[in-house]
């Protein structure tokens, strides 16, 4: 009996010994740390790289440009015409007249002008332009505050997924030095195969979930990256702390500054602004528009050949000196000096060159020999009487959408109110939840100590500890949950209220 008992008391000195040894847990070697990445940085990142981001900053330059357009409408618009013509040989004719065979003519002219108009919907043009830019840009920082939000929420949601991880690594350090124990138990005749059997299955369960939460980290590092736009390095390292602390903001404080420094809202209100302006715009419809025009022109109409012509002025000229002659035999009859007829006779040489002639020199050359035309200004005034009913249904459908856009910033401060209250006692119960749950990890963490210590001295079976860790496990699963719901439910509350409140 007494052999019996020294044989005992070594195996429990044994086991005492072992439970004090420190644990040496199979792992590989750390991988070279990789580069860090801050909350600010993701977000900075975000704001620069993300397309959608990107996207809507886009919108800006179409509003900008419409800002140019309204303020260069004010400058009158010129305009500078060139055009050319051709016209077939043939008889012309104008309803029942003819005018006989035409050669074939060229012509080309060219037109400068400038031009004016002044009416209510340009007048007011620049201002719906603002208005519409800024109700843009108040739209882009909305999306861009949801945009931070979500980078908040999915930095915190890799933070945790690092945390669970690590819960599960501890986990696997702990089942390893249940089956170390259990392993010295039956080496000394005091434990049984069963329990390093029961042993093994746990840390081969704990072993399963360490890969799957590292799975789930680096799932999450990529969605992170997608949001930020960018592909981040293998082994980057996320190192922003957030502090738990006691939530105590007044709710009506809260809901003022929401309702001063929401990004939504403020969107709608410009929203509302712009809508308001298009009213205005429509009912400008019922002023009259004023024209101020002036240009200068020139023209050039050059005949290919000009034989008809020359024909037309011999066949006038021939005429010409019949006349002459008849009017010279009545002078003489009645003793008077002839006239001279010999410059119209179609038959001297000299006159028909000194016609052609003539008619190539009031020829004019194409296509650039343009002949200038007077200056010419005009202006005109425009007052629509009657377009039926067309103006009111433009300023009627403003109305509408004035009104449309009012109800909605009514109806967006509501649900802000709500929300941003909601948030509060969202962030107030998840602040609770989570000094409760460490509570609940402490008071786990020394049942399985005691369990722990059962086992070694034998008193308790391997069951007892084993149900102890999981209780463990689920509390500090718990724990790591509580305290991310409670900084994401603040990230959201944040993000309503416009500001940061840490």
């Amino acid at each position: 009996m007494s052999t019996q008992r020294l044989a005992r008391a070594a195996g429990l000195s044994l086991l005492a010994a072992l439970a004090s040894a420190p644990v040496r847990a199979q792992q590989t070697p750390p991988s070279p740390p990789g580069p860090v990445l801050t909350l600010e940085q993701a977000v900075a990142r975000a704001r620069e790289n993300n397309p959608d981001m990107q996207a809507q900053r886009n919108d800006t330059r179409s509003t900008q440009a419409a800002i140019r357009n309204a303020r260069a409408d004010f400058l009158p618009s010129a305009s500078v015409n060139a055009g050319f013509g051709y016209t077939a040989s043939g008889v012309q004719r104008f309803g029942s007249e003819v005018f006989g065979e035409r050669p074939q003519y060229y012509d080309s002219d060219w037109r400068v002008g400038l031009s004016y108009d002044v009416s209510g919907a340009k007048l007011l043009q620049p201002r719906l332009a603002r208005s519409q830019h800024q109700a843009a840009e108040s739209r882009i920082a909305g999306y861009e505050a949801d945009l931070v939000m979500q980078v908040q929420q999915q930095y915190l949601t890799v933070l945790q997924a690092g945390e669970l991880a690590a819960q599960a690594q501890r986990e696997v350090d702990r089942t390893r030095e249940h089956e170390r124990l259990a392993n010295a138990r039956l080496e000394v005749g005091s434990g049984t195969p069963l329990d390093v059997r029961r042993a093994q299955v746990e840390r081969g369960r704990a072993e399963v979930s360490v890969v799957q939460q590292q799975n789930t980290y680096e799932t999450e590092l990529l969605r992170l990256g997608l949001l930020m736009g960018v592909d981040l390095p293998a082994g980057t390292r996320l190192e922003s702390a957030f502090q738990l602390f006691e939530p105590t903001w007044n709710g009506d404080d809260l809901v003022r500054m929401a309702l001063e420094a929401n990004p939504g809202l403020n969107a709608a209100r410009a929203n509302t602004g712009a809508a308001q302006t298009q009213v205005r715009a429509a009912r400008s419809a019922y002023l009259p528009t004023l024209n101020f025009q002036v240009g200068l022109a020139g023209s050039v109409y050059s005949a290919g050949n000009i034989d008809p012509l020359v024909d037309q002025q011999l066949s006038g000229l021939q005429n010409a000196f019949a006349s002459c002659n008849e009017g010279n035999t009545i002078r003489t009859a009645v003793g008077l000096t002839p006239s001279n007829c010999s410059q119209l006779d179609v038959n001297d040489p000299v006159v028909r060159a000194a016609v052609r002639s003539q008619v190539a020199a009031g020829n004019p050359s194409f296509p650039f020999g343009y002949e200038r035309q007077p200056l010419r200004a005009s202006m005109s005034i425009s007052l629509p009487l009657f377009d039926g009913l067309s103006r009111e249904r433009r300023i009627e459908e403003a109305r509408v959408q004035a009104d449309d856009a009012q109800l909605a910033v009514r109806a967006q401060e509501q649900r802000l109110t709500r929300d941003v209250r909601t948030g509060l006692l969202n962030a107030q119960t998840a602040y609770r939840t989570a000094e409760l749950q460490r509570q609940v990890a402490a008071n786990a963490a020394e049942e399985l100590r005691m369990a722990r210590e059962r086992f070694r001295l034998g008193a308790a079976n391997s069951i007892e500890v084993t149900d102890a860790q999981t209780r463990l496990s689920e509390a500090e699963r718990a724990v790591i949950d509580a305290v991310y719901m409670y900084h994401k439910s603040l990230a959201a509350l944040e993000a309503l209220v416009g500001r940061s409140l840490r």
